[in-house]
């Protein structure tokens, strides 16, 4: 049975490329796309996947907070967040739990930023 995942990013496009990332390179199933924080929290619970690709930039709800709500409410949930903000904001979400962070923009025409991305999915998962 595939690994599961929710992909967490306002923009389609982006969402498209890392649910198509997650599909053809890993062998992921794409549970849910989610467009806001307020959607990670609903969809999280709803799917309860093995992985969230959280965005930290979103209206309504930014990433930072869902991912507060969902690891207060799912301690062993894995979320990796996926942005361009990088500092203090990235390091408050993993000392928080979030188990990863891959910087934008995402290069996948890029075979080094591919295999970089893979350990990093890896890593989430030992």
């Amino acid at each position: 049975m595939p690994k599961t995942v929710l992909i967490v990013d306002d923009s389609s496009f982006l969402s498209k490329q890392i649910a198509e990332f997650f599909t053809s390179q890993l062998g992921f199933q794409v549970v849910a796309i989610g467009k806001d924080g307020n959607e990670a929290v609903d969809l999280y619970r709803k799917h309860k996947p093995d992985l969230v690709t959280m965005d930290l930039t979103m209206p309504n709800k930014d990433g930072k907070t869902a991912i507060n709500e969902i690891l207060t409410e799912f301690a062993d949930a894995r979320i990796m967040v996926i942005s361009a903000v990088k500092g203090n904001t990235v390091l408050e979400c993993l000392n928080r739990g979030a188990k990863g962070y891959v910087e934008k923009p995402l290069k996948f025409s890029d075979p080094l930023f591919v295999e970089d991305f893979k350990q990093s999915v890896d890593e989430v998962f030992n």
